[in-house]
């Protein structure tokens, strides 16, 4: 009997050593089959999943940045157009204030003058709405005014000019000639020498 009960205590630790190593392989196969129950990047079951999500993303991507594309075509479409809209909201005013300005000084008639037109424009374009009207017309009639006036003073100037030169010029017929005499004073009659003074004074 204590020989059976020391082979069945023999045999004991053979029957643990048969469960653990069953158990081993139980947790060896475990192991070996974890990665396949364990997920991919916490998401996907396996390789050909993560490939075919990878490539729907692509897919995804590429519908995005052509509607980003659409997006941006249609914004400046309409930046263009917003543009356009203010040029002619800016033209309607510009003519608005143009009228007023044209029927306010229409009695002098400035407008008619394709110069003062174009003065008028030029000063326009580069003011725009900040152009006063008035002052600028004042300054152009001041300018103009000064302008004549200058013009007039050296017309002048230059009439009294030639006027002394006239004056200082003498002729070979005129009476006032200096042709110095043809004789010498002892030579000369009283009524030669009388002739010859009121030429010279």
């Amino acid at each position: 009997m204590e020989e059976i009960q020391e082979q069945e205590l023999v045999q004991e630790p053979s029957e643990d050593l048969l469960d653990n190593s069953s158990a081993k392989n139980e947790e060896g196969q475990a192991t070996n089959d974890a990665p396949s129950s364990e997920l991919i990047l916490g998401k996907f079951k396996s390789v050909e999943d993560l490939t075919k999500a990878y490539q729907e993303l692509e897919k995804y991507q590429g519908i995005q940045s052509q509607e980003l594309g659409e997006l941006r075509q249609n914004a400046a479409a309409v930046n263009a157009i917003k543009g356009i809209w203010e040029k002619q909201d800016n033209l309607i005013k510009a003519s608005k204030e143009l009228e007023k300005v044209a029927a306010k000084y229409n009695t002098p008639q400035y407008f008619q003058d394709p110069s003062f037109r174009e003065m008028y424009k030029q000063a326009y374009l580069a003011l725009g709405k900040n152009l006063d009207a008035d002052k600028f017309i004042n300054l152009l009639e001041g300018y103009v005014s000064s302008r004549i006036f200058a013009h007039d003073k050296m017309k002048s100037a230059n009439f009294e000019t030639q006027r002394v030169v006239n004056s200082m010029t003498f002729e070979k017929n005129n009476t006032n000639s200096l042709e110095p005499p043809k004789k010498r004073l002892d030579e000369m009659t009283p009524k030669e020498v009388d002739e010859l003074l009121e030429r010279l004074i």
